[in-house]
């Protein structure tokens, strides 16, 4: 347990840190708000330095801090999208993952996760892969870390969607592959992001350059995608202001105050 005093020194250090953002993906969070858990009770931060990181889970009313663990090097809580969204945590409330920065697409080095447990914040798994790599989500069980393997940056980035089998220690073979359109390797920002209570679907809007936006359906449970084109005719500017909405079987898309899109979570239709 901490003592009073280095409570007080942790609420300091989360008030004066903030996000962190990547030449490749949204980044990482260290400090500010981090990543709450699903019943909303709990939150959990990391304060980071050059040489190590401090992860906690602190009581979202009242602010105590219920466990700390430190780790060596740097670790953030993962941003999911360019609207500030993180991630981290899965639906069961057993697993949340923290992550390093990667080298640049196509440059030397590796990107870094470690898998807590979250009852006691030990480590359950390191996952060092070669490259650069971000987190995309994680199975409700804990069992299945996604992750984003990014092939190109810039302002028409390339990546794939990646499979970790946590129980084995593996990086399966293959990647996602888009069920509706059968493609593996997509491109665009991630703007936003909506997720089922479960923690079961990750609906991600995709803002592109050129061309419409899209919504990457994950099945986190099955291992399966979908990409729903959205019929709006927008800037990128525009999308990556797109909001979501999830509620009785559908998922919203708002621009501003107006719903622009409807998209039918069970067929994936979408009606505008």
């Amino acid at each position: 347990m901490l003592s009073a005093i280095s409570a007080g020194a942790l609420s300091l250090a989360v008030s004066g840190a903030g996000a962190n953002g990547s030449p490749y993906s949204p980044g990482l969070v260290d400090g500010w708000d981090g990543v709450r858990a699903g019943s909303g009770d709990v939150r959990y931060v990391t304060i980071g330095t050059a040489r190590s990181t401090l992860v906690a889970a602190i009581r979202v009313r009242g602010g105590r801090v219920l466990r700390t663990r430190m780790l060596h090097g740097f670790y953030g809580i993962p941003i999911v999208t360019y609207d500030g969204t993180t991630g981290g945590v899965s639906g069961n409330g057993r697993r949340v993952v923290v992550s390093s920065y990667g080298p640049l697409p196509g440059n030397a080095g590796t990107t870094r996760f470690v898998v807590l447990s979250t009852k006691t914040l030990k480590p359950h798994r390191l996952v060092e892969l070669s490259g650069a790599w971000s987190y995309d989500a994680i199975s409700p069980d804990g069992k299945t870390l996604y992750l984003v393997e990014h092939l190109s940056a810039g302002p028409n980035p390339r990546y794939r969607v990646r499979v970790f089998d946590l129980d084995r220690g593996r990086l399966l073979p293959n990647a996602i592959v888009d069920r509706l359109e059968k493609e593996e390797v997509m491109g665009g920002q991630p703007a936003t992001r909506a997720s089922s209570p479960d923690g079961r679907w990750a609906y991600t809007l995709y803002a592109r350059a050129k061309g419409e936006p899209f919504v990457h359906a994950l099945d986190t449970a099955r291992r399966a995608a979908f990409c729903i084109d959205l019929p709006l005719r927008l800037t990128e500017v525009k999308q990556m202001g797109l909001q979501l909405g999830l509620e009785q079987g559908e998922l919203s898309v708002r621009n501003g105050g107006a719903t622009v899109a409807v998209v039918d979570t069970r067929t994936f239709a979408v009606r505008s």
